[in-house]
């Protein structure tokens, strides 16, 4: 038995931030386990009852509420049986300026949920008798929180600006489209993401590769390092194992439904 994933587009009003609402229940008795392949954005993850573990790098239950950032390895989650939870994919450099946090995560490998701001939308929408109304609740918490008109950045043009060019992009190309420095460039990233945009480039392609191979067959290591723009396929095998700790022959030979479900695909 797998768990339900329901997946909605935000309404217009929290578009700027928000990319996908995600609900998962599972009422399974048999506990699951696979991995949470990093993607390039975050998440504000909201567990209203019985909640997943993270079994690696570390062994620890997650909080109720927690942001997941961007992160260079996937982590293992065990989800055991009663889990009511809801996942809200965000534009991190949105969310950290609304926030007024870094991103950067932890010794733990999330950031802990700023408890003034989340902990109270965490307490009225575990009350929720539905999806709908648990996004409405959410929205009025942004509203809120955030109660002008959200102007972009420097740092959140430049983070659009390298999704839009995805993968056919390097880092040089950003810096000369942008006029900034390399050097300027890394520190907004680190200071509002936590990470660098060279992880970003890294994490769209092995995404890319995800949503573009089906798995089952036969990999064509060839045809993956020409999706991914990599330099060879000692390059493309050596980034792909440092993010998903496996081969991609390995990944994509086994069945992802878990995995799908946890990174939010």
């Amino acid at each position: 038995m797998l768990p339900e994933a329901k997946y909605y587009r935000p309404p217009e009003k929290l578009s700027w931030l928000v990319k996908q609402f995600e609900f998962i229940t599972y009422t399974g008795k048999e506990a699951l386990t696979d991995k949470f392949v990093p993607r390039e954005d975050v998440s504000i993850v909201f567990n209203f009852r019985n909640r997943p573990r993270m079994i690696y790098p570390i062994d620890r239950e997650l909080p109720p509420v927690f942001i997941a950032p961007l992160t260079p390895t996937a982590n293992s989650i065990c989800m055991p049986g009663g889990i009511d939870t809801m996942i809200i994919t965000c534009r991190p450099t949105v969310l950290s300026r609304l926030l007024g946090i870094s991103l950067a995560p932890g010794n733990d490998i999330w950031v802990p949920a700023p408890e003034k701001l989340l902990l109270p939308a965490w307490e009225k929408m575990r009350y929720g008798s539905s999806d709908a109304e648990r996004m409405e609740i959410f929205a009025s918490f942004i509203i809120t929180t955030w109660h002008r008109r959200y102007i972009p950045d420097e740092t959140d043009r430049s983070y659009d600006l390298i999704l839009k060019k995805g993968i056919n992009t390097t880092l040089h190309d950003i810096t000369e489209e942008l006029q900034v420095s390399e050097r300027t460039l890394q520190r907004r990233f680190r200071e509002r993401l936590g990470a660098t945009p060279k992880m970003l480039i890294r994490l769209l392609r092995i995404n890319y590769l995800w949503e573009t191979t089906s798995g089952g067959g036969k990999i064509d290591y060839q045809d993956l390092v020409y999706l991914g723009r990599y330099f060879d396929q000692t390059h493309m095998i050596k980034d792909f194992k440092s993010i998903t700790g496996e081969t991609p022959d390995a990944f994509f030979r086994r069945n992802l439904s878990m995995a799908r479900i946890f990174s939010g695909k």
